[in-house]
């Protein structure tokens, strides 16, 4: 990837930065990004897996589609408004 591993690991590393003080101050802001990302992420490994070029993606699929549902239940969500 040349350059542009380094560029996109900085940016990725500050999503994640960015939705871990979202979700510890509490804000919807964060639990905007947080479930944007898992959301990313999970297509990634579904396009993995489906693609054949990372078969072992498919460990990955359960937990994120786990913390999606955690994520999504009321009493959670209810802390981000």
């Amino acid at each position: 990837m040349g350059i542009w591993a380094p560029a996109l690991l900085i940016a990725v590393s500050a999503a994640c930065a960015a939705a871990s003080l979202g979700f510890w101050r509490g804000r919807r802001w964060g639990y905007r990004v947080g479930t944007g990302l898992l959301i990313f992420n999970l297509v990634g490994d579904v396009a993995n897996v489906a693609l054949g070029t990372e078969p072992r993606a498919i460990v990955g699929i359960p937990i994120v589609a786990l913390l999606l549902f955690y994520l999504s239940r009321p009493g959670v969500r209810a802390y981000f408004e």
